[in-house]
């Protein structure tokens, strides 16, 4: 009888083990949509997301173009001219599967595979920094659950504290004016992105994927084309990530320099995958310059958080990495340890430098920040190792808190993924304690860190199930189901083929529901914010649709809301009416809302029920 080596039977268990987590990470990122489904009240449909309600319709939209035909897509949130340049192939594609399977399963299918292929593209790059299979799958666990410590001061909507219990009196003692942002960031950690974002897990595989050719470009030319294509996708897909990649690979390419491992020839390589984005950058470009709608939703801020809120984020993870100081040639290494002690002076620095409160604007001036940046360069080049790959890891957890404070309009985007090095580090600092443990110990301790590091995983998922019963996004202003009036009135777009007629419609904004009693909890909105919902599913133009897209989008909410309300004068309805010329009005039915007008008089009423009714109006 032949016998299978051990390690042959460690390869064998290892690959056993990468194909399960797969399997239960594609499965964990679509049970809320399949609760969703399942759930749903008689006579109404399930959207597909109950988290970021508002962005979501915006990929819905480009989706919906894509199944209209097109290939450069426009804005369909507000009625500003435009040339329509925008090319996304993610959203591209996914349109073309949505023409088949709806919208709603297209998203959750890309949640699925992207998720699944997320883990098997972590485990090549923890295999190349070590071949213990404990550590190796602890790391992959790590890397798909890991989080902060939101889990003790959770807050179901918004970043700010609401409920001070012990922990969040302690954290308001610190001067922290909010929640970590493991509890409201998605992007910047996997299992959340597993559960809302099929769009951030395509990024995620699309930033190891490159990381990797970038590695295996050392010795061989094979992995520049497939490295140049995945920069060049990261770059059109979520263009703001390919900042972060150059910044953890400037850090790299030092220590890979004081080690005296960076060939020329691992150089030209490795520009040549850079070269990867050069296209879509030049097509950008194009579109900033072309496109006044484009330039100013570009311009839109998104500040990071105050620094206190992300090292929170983090915090866990940085402590259980700290174990790896039990390891004799890291402890004995002063080389190491400097390097170790001036990211935790920085880290400290910044901490007790954040202002106390929330702040709007940029934490550092762009001098500070290129200090701080380079400080952190030369602490991941006092750490340098000798394997390369451990050098990128160092690079990116060290060298990635202080991204997000690059003082430019997108700074909190440079956050995405930035659990996965960190967590990466966790599982080898529990490593360097539990190996030397008798196996009821390790595997205790292990247990342990995968419920305290996770336990914001699981308030997430538990959240997205809540959402769905409370039929409510976290924006407060959406719902998660549909309802009959709001499917006829979609129902009926489709029909008169309004998206190919460049249709405007102007819905009431919003009205969120608060609970009196609860100070963090919302229910079903008083009125859905149906205008990004018409612009997701129907690809109609909307006046006012979407914060970010919609250029002014405050004024323009202020007057879509004045234009349905009882008290504004006809003169004042006619001449709003005048300045946006919709094609459509939908509002609430005479008499379902106190203070909205009939508006019914306008034109005829086409689509709708005893909640909605759409009007078209008369010309």
């Amino acid at each position: 009888m032949s016998q299978t080596a051990p390690s042959e039977q460690r390869s064998t268990f290892e690959r056993k083990y990468v194909i399960a987590l797969a399997i239960a990470a594609a499965v964990l990122a679509v049970l809320p949509n399949l609760y969703g489904l399942i759930a749903a009240p008689p006579g109404s449909s399930y959207q597909g997301f109950q988290w970021a309600a508002d962005d979501q319709f915006v990929y819905s939209a480009w989706m919906r173009q894509a199944m209209e035909g097109r290939f450069l897509f426009d804005n369909r949130f507000t009625t500003d001219p435009q040339p329509g340049l925008t090319i996304h192939l993610y959203f591209l594609v996914l349109g073309w599967v949505a023409k088949l399977v709806g919208i709603p399963f297209a998203l959750a299918l890309a949640k699925m595979i992207f998720s699944a292929l997320f883990v098997f593209l972590a485990h090549r790059l923890i295999q190349r920094l070590t071949h213990q299979t404990y550590i190796t799958k602890l790391a992959l666990a790590l890397v798909s659950l890991g989080g902060g410590l939101g889990f003790l001061v959770w807050e179901n909507f918004g970043p700010e504290i609401e409920r001070p219990g012990a922990i969040g009196k302690l954290l308001a003692m610190a001067g922290v004016p909010g929640v970590p942002n493991d509890v409201w960031q998605p992007e910047a950690f996997v299992f959340p992105s597993m559960l809302t974002n099929g769009l951030f897990m395509v990024s995620l595989c699309l930033i190891i994927a490159s990381f990797l050719c970038f590695l295996d470009a050392r010795h061989s030319w094979k992995p520049v084309l497939p490295g140049a294509i995945f920069m060049g996708l990261l770059m059109n897909i979520h263009s703001y990530d390919v900042v972060l990649v150059a910044l953890v690979l400037v850090a790299f390419l030092g220590m890979q320099l004081i080690k005296g491992q960076m060939e020329g020839i691992w150089v030209a390589r490795a520009f040549v995958i850079a070269s990867g984005i050069i296209p879509p950058a030049l097509w950008l470009v194009h579109v900033l310059r072309s496109d006044a709608v484009f330039q100013q939703r570009a311009a839109t801020p998104t500040y990071s958080p105050n620094f206190k809120i992300l090292f929170l984020g983090y915090l866990l993870m940085m402590l259980v990495s700290a174990f790896l100081l039990a390891k004799p040639e890291i402890r004995q290494d002063h080389r190491k340890l400097a390097g170790i002690g001036v990211a935790a002076l920085v880290f400290a620095g910044m901490f007790f430098l954040s202002p106390a409160g929330a702040t709007e604007g940029y934490f550092l001036s762009a001098g500070l920040w290129a200090a701080v940046f380079l400080c952190l360069c030369a602490a991941c080049m006092l750490m340098a190792s000798d394997v390369t790959a451990i050098n990128l890891v160092i690079a990116w957890a060290i060298v990635g808190i202080a991204a997000p404070y690059l003082p430019a309009l997108f700074e909190r985007k440079l956050t995405m993924g930035l659990s996965i090095p960190w967590a990466i580090l966790a599982a080898f600092g529990i490593g360097a304690v539990a190996l030397h443990k008798d196996r009821s110990r390790r595997n205790l301790i292990t247990v342990l860190t995968i419920l305290v590091l996770g336990g914001t995983s699981l308030r997430w998922f538990f959240r997205e199930i809540e959402l769905i019963k409370l039929n409510v996004s976290n924006t407060t202003v959406h719902s998660v189901y549909l309802t009959r009036d709001e499917r006829a009135i979609l129902d009926y777009l489709d029909r008169s083929n309004a998206a190919a007629k460049r249709t405007v419609v102007m819905a009431l904004p919003g009205i969120a529901q608060k609970v009196p009693e609860e100070l963090d909890q919302f229910r079903e909105p008083v009125v859905t914010d149906l205008n990004p919902l018409l612009s997701g599913f129907a690809g109609v133009y909307t006046f006012a649709g979407h914060w970010s897209e919609t250029p002014d989008y405050l004024n323009r909410r202020n007057l879509s809301t004045e234009l349905f309300l009882a008290s504004t004068s006809e003169e004042r309805r006619r001449e709003i009416l005048e300045i946006v010329k919709p094609n459509y009005l939908v509002t609430p039915t005479p008499d379902s809302l106190p203070g909205v007008a009939d508006l019914s008089s306008y034109g005829k009423v086409v689509a709708g029920g005893n909640q909605f009714q759409m009007i078209e109006l008369a010309r």
